[in-house]
C-alpha cells in the first residue's frame, strides 16, 4: 500500500466528518462534543470546547443566533437540541475565558476600520498570529451596535472584558470621528479590513464591487471587507463574526504571499458524510426554561443529554473486532500502512492484522461500503509474499488443512458407477465434526441419485485467509485436475466458506448448495425441537441468498418454529472461527463466540460445522441443521465442541467408512504410536487443546522416545521426551505406570537449532 492508497482507503471512511451541527455551523464549533461536555455539567470543558471555534466567545456565544440547530438532526425526533440557549447558560454560569495564547510578533501592521462584531473578530484573528493591529472605530468605544444591546442579552462587562482581552494580544483601538479608508494612518499598514456591519457606511465601499465571496478581497490589493450590514438578517451577527474570520485568514495569506485559496478549508454550509443510524430514536420533547432567565442547570443537563451524539461507527458497533482496538477503520487503515511502510522489524499491528475473521460485514453495513476484510487481507498478503508473515500466526490451521487435503482426502465416483451425475462436498470440517451423520447424509444422497459421487477434501480456504497465494493457487489447481478427472460434475456443497471460495476462486466448478438441493427433494425422518430455534447465518453465506432461503424452506418442512435473531442474513456476525481468528488471536475469537451467542435466549440453529461449534463453545444450546435432518445424539445441541484430535480423527474415521461403502479396506499398518496407552487428565486436555497440540503428535514423539531415549527426574519419575514432526518440535511430560502414559503435559515449538554449517 502506498500514501495515495491509502489515502483512498482513508477518505471511504466517514467516522471523521463533522456531526451536521457542526457542518451547518458557519464558525464550525463542535456542538456534539460542547453537549456532551454539558450533559455532565462540565462548564469548564464546555466552555473550552466553543472558544477553541469561537471567536470572542463571550460576545458571539451569547447572541448567536444558532443556525447550527436547522441542521441537528434530533429536530425531526421530539426538535433540535437548544445549543444557544445551552450556550448562553454555559457562558453565564461557567468559569471565565481561557487564557489566550498568541504566536510570536509579526512586523507587517494591519489596519482594522469598524468596531462591529467582523471587525473585533478579524482583529481578534490577525492578532493571535502575532500581526500589531490598529482598530479605528467611532464613538468613544469600540462595538458598534453590540453597545446598543440591553445587559440582559450582552451585559455590558462583558464586551468590555473581551475589549481589554484584545487588547492584551496587541490590537490598539483608536476612536475617529470618520471611517475613511483614506486616513493618513493608514499609510504605514500592510492590509486593511472593512467592517461593514457596524460603525456606519464606508465611503470606499459605494465605488468598489462586492467583496468575494470566499475570500472577501476587495479589487484593491490588500484590502478586504466583511460583515452584515444593518437590517434584519436572521443570521447578521453569526455571519458577520464568520466573515470576519475568513477574511482574517486572507488577509494572513496575503501578508505572506501566498495563495488566497489554494488548500483553503472552505466553509461546509450543513454538507457532512457522516451517517448516523437514527432507527432507534425516540422523539423526546425540547426542554423548556421555567424561569425567564434561560435553563437552570438541572434543565441545561437535561437538554444536553438529547444530544444524539451523532457519529457513524455502524461497523464498530457491531464488530468485536473492530472495537476491541479502540478506533474505527480509518484509523485501522494507517495502522496497516505504518505497519507496512514505516515499521520495519517490530511490525506491532500483526496481530491486528490477523485478528480479523474476514467476514466482510462491516462493508455490508459501511454506508461506504469499508471492507476492513479487504484491507487485512491484501496486509496478509503483502507480508507473506516479503516474509514479514510470524509462521506461528496460521501454523496449525495451514497444516491441518495439508492434513485434510492429504491423508484423508478421498475422491470417488458411486459405488458401482463409472460416471457421476453429482459430486458431494462436504468439506473438511463438517466431515471431521460430524463424520457419523455425513455418512448418513451422504447415504440419503445415493437414494435420492446413486450416480452421487463422493470428494473429501479441503477447498484451501486456510491458505486463502492466511494470504498464502502460492499455495492457495496449489491447492485449487489440484482441486480442479481432480474435479476434470471425475468428468466435470456439478459439486454439491454443504459448507457455505467452501461454497464462496469456490464461487470466488474456481467459477468454472459449477457448485450447487447442498441444502438449496434437498428442498425440493424427499427429507429423510427429521426430528424437530419442541422449542423455537433462532437461525445463525454463517457468515460465508451473507450473500448467498438462495442457501440462505433453503436453510429456511427446510426447518419450515420438518415443522421446525424459528425465532428471530439480530444481525441475520446479510449483516450476520462471524462464530470467531473465519479467516483464521480463532489462531491468530483465541482470546479475541472467545469473545466474538460470546457476542454471537448473546443475541438470543433460544437455542441456535446453523448450517456450518464450525459455527455450530464455537457458539457451542459459549455454552449456548446449538444444533447443526443434521442433527434435525439425521438425529443422532437425542441431546446434540449440548453437545461439546469437537476436539481437535477428534476432528483429525472424525475425518480418518469418515474416510475409511466411505473407501468400505465403496468395496475398499483401509491400508495396514497403523500410525507411530497408535499402539500406546495413553490416560489424559480433562485439564490437560484442555491445555493440549489451547497449545493446538494433537494426541497423535504425543503418540509420535512418545514412539519415537521409545526406541531412542528420554530424560527421566529421579524425584518425580516424570519423563520428558521431544520429537519434531513437521516444522513443530513437541515436548512431552509423562509418567509410565505400567504400560499407560499419564500425560502431565506438552509443549511446542518451531525453533531450529543449528550450527555454522546447518541445522
Amino acid at each position: 500500500m502506498d500514501q495515495q492508497e491509502l489515502h483512498r482507503w482513508e477518505g471511504r471512511c466517514i467516522q471523521e466528518e463533522p456531526p451536521a451541527c457542526r457542518a451547518g455551523c458557519p464558525l464550525g464549533v463542535d456542538g456534539r462534543l460542547f453537549s456532551q461536555a454539558m450533559k455532565r455539567h462540565d462548564l469548564a470543558a464546555a466552555r473550552l470546547v466553543l472558544e477553541k471555534s469561537m471567536p470572542l466567545a463571550g460576545i458571539v456565544g451569547r447572541l448567536c443566533e444558532a443556525p447550527c440547530e436547522g441542521f441537528c438532526i434530533r429536530k425531526d425526533f421530539g426538535g433540535a437540541v437548544a445549543l444557544g440557549d445551552l450556550e448562553r447558560y454555559c457562558l453565564g454560569a461557567g468559569p471565565g475565558r481561557g487564557k489566550g495564547l498568541r504566536l510570536p510578533g509579526r512586523d507587517k501592521r494591519v489596519a482594522v476600520l469598524g468596531g462591529g462584531p467582523s471587525g473585533l473578530v478579524a482583529a481578534f484573528e490577525l492578532a493571535r498570529k502575532g500581526y500589531p493591529v490598529d482598530l479605528y472605530h467611532l464613538g468613544a468605544q469600540p462595538g458598534g451596535w453590540l453597545r446598543t444591546l440591553p445587559e440582559t442579552r450582552l451585559p455590558a462587562a462583558v464586551l468590555d472584558e473581551e475589549l481589554r482581552f484584545l487588547h492584551s494580544l496587541g490590537v490598539t483601538f483608536h476612536a475617529v470621528p470618520d471611517l475613511d479608508p483614506g486616513l493618513p494612518a493608514l499609510a504605514g499598514t500592510e492590509a486593511c479590513y472593512l467592517g461593514r456591519d457596524g460603525d456606519g457606511a464606508i465611503a470606499l465601499l459605494a465605488t468598489l464591487s462586492a467583496p468575494d465571496e470566499v475570500t472577501f478581497a476587495l479589487e484593491r490589493p490588500g484590502t478586504f471587507a466583511g460583515g452584515i450590514a444593518a437590517g434584519d438578517h436572521p443570521q447578521r451577527l453569526i455571519l458577520s463574526v464568520s466573515q470576519g474570520r475568513e477574511a482574517a485568514v486572507s488577509i494572513d495569506r496575503y501578508l505572506q504571499g501566498a495563495s488566497l485559496t489554494a488548500s483553503r478549508v472552505l466553509l461546509r454550509h450543513g454538507r457532512t458524510e457522516l451517517y448516523t443510524d437514527t432507527t432507534a430514536v425516540t422523539p423526546q420533547p425540547r426542554v423548556a426554561a421555567a424561569g425567564h432567565g434561560g435553563y437552570s442547570g438541572d434543565e441545561a443537563t437535561r437538554e444536553a443529554s438529547r444530544c444524539l451524539h451523532c457519529q457513524c461507527l455502524e461497523c464498530v458497533k457491531h464488530c468485536v473486532y473492530l472495537a476491541e482496538y479502540g478506533a474505527y477503520p480509518k484509523v485501522y487503515a494507517r495502522r496497516i500502512y505504518n505497519n507496512s511502510a514505516i515499521v520495519k522489524g517490530i511490525h506491532q499491528a500483526n496481530r491486528f492484522i490477523n485478528g480479523c475473521s474476514l467476514c466482510d460485514q462491516c462493508r455490508a453495513l459501511c454506508p461506504n461500503d469499508f471492507s476492513m476484510a479487504e484491507l487485512c487481507l491484501d496486509a496478509r498478503r503483502q507480508m507473506v509474499r516479503e516474509k514479514r508473515m510470524p509462521p506461528s500466526a496460521h501454523w496449525f490451521a495451514i497444516s491441518e488443512m495439508r492434513a485434510a487435503a492429504s491423508e484423508t482426502a478421498l475422491i470417488r465416483h458411486a459405488p458401482a458407477q463409472k460416471t457421476s451425475r453429482w459430486l458431494f462436498f462436504p468439506g473438511c470440517q463438517l466431515a471431521g465434526i460430524r463424520p457419523a451423520q455425513t455418512l448418513a447424509l451422504y447415504r440419503h444422497l445415493l437414494a435420492l441419485d446413486d450416480r452421487t459421487g463422493l470428494w473429501l477434501d479441503c477447498c484451501g480456504a486456510p491458505a486463502h485467509w492466511a494470504g498464502r497465494e502460492e499455495e492457495l493457487a496449489a491447492m485449487l489447481a489440484r482441486l480442479k485436475a481432480l474435479w476434470q478427472e471425475m468428468g466435470e460434475p456439478p459439486v454439491l456443497v454443504a459448507c457455505s466458506s467452501c461454497r464462496k471460495l469456490f464461487g470466488e476462486q474456481l467459477p468454472e466448478v459449477t457448485t450447487v448448495s447442498l441444502w438449496s438441493y434437498l428442498r425440493h427433494k424427499p427429507l429423510p425422518p427429521a426430528r424437530a425441537t419442541t422449542v423455537p430455534l433462532a437461525i445463525s447465518d454463517p457468515c460465508s453465506a451473507r450473500h448467498d441468498t438462495e442457501t440462505r432461503q433453503a436453510v429456511r424452506d427446510l426447518a419450515a418442512a420438518i415443522g421446525q418454529e424459528l425465532s428471530p435473531l439480530a444481525m441475520s442474513g446479510e449483516l450476520t456476525e462471524c462464530c470467531g472461527y473465519g479467516g483464521l481468528m480463532d489462531n491468530a488471536d483465541p482470546a479475541l475469537a472467545a469473545k466474538v463466540a460470546r457476542a454471537r451467542a448473546a443475541q438470543s435466549e433460544a437455542p441456535l440453529l446453523t448450517y456450518c460445522a464450525m459455527c455450530r461449534d464455537r457458539l457451542a463453545t459459549t455454552g449456548q444450546m446449538t444444533l447443526h441443521l443434521l442433527d434435525l435432518l439425521f438425529p443422532g445424539d437425542a441431546d446434540a445441541a449440548s453437545l461439546p465442541p469437537a476436539s481437535l484430535s477428534s476432528r483429525r480423527e472424525g475425518r480418518r474415521s469418515l474416510a475409511a467408512d466411505a473407501g468400505r461403502l465403496h468395496g475398499e479396506e483401509p491400508a495396514g499398518g497403523g500410525r507411530p504410536g497408535d499402539d500406546l496407552l495413553l490416560a489424559i487428565a480433562a485439564d490437560v486436555a484442555a491445555r493440549l487443546e489451547e497449545r493446538r497440540i494433537l494426541v497423535e503428535d504425543i503418540r509420535h514423539v512418545l514412539s519415537a522416545a521409545g526406541r531412542s531415549s528420554s530424560f527421566t527426574h529421579r524425584g518425580s519419575r516424570r519423563r520428558l521426551a521431544a520429537g519434531r514432526r513437521g516444522e513443530v518440535t513437541f515436548w512431552v511430560s509423562y509418567r509410565l505406570e505400567g504400560s499407560v502414559h499419564h500425560i502431565d503435559g506438552a509443549w511446542s515449538h518451531r525453533m531450529t537449532i543449528g550450527t555454522e554449517d546447518g541445522p
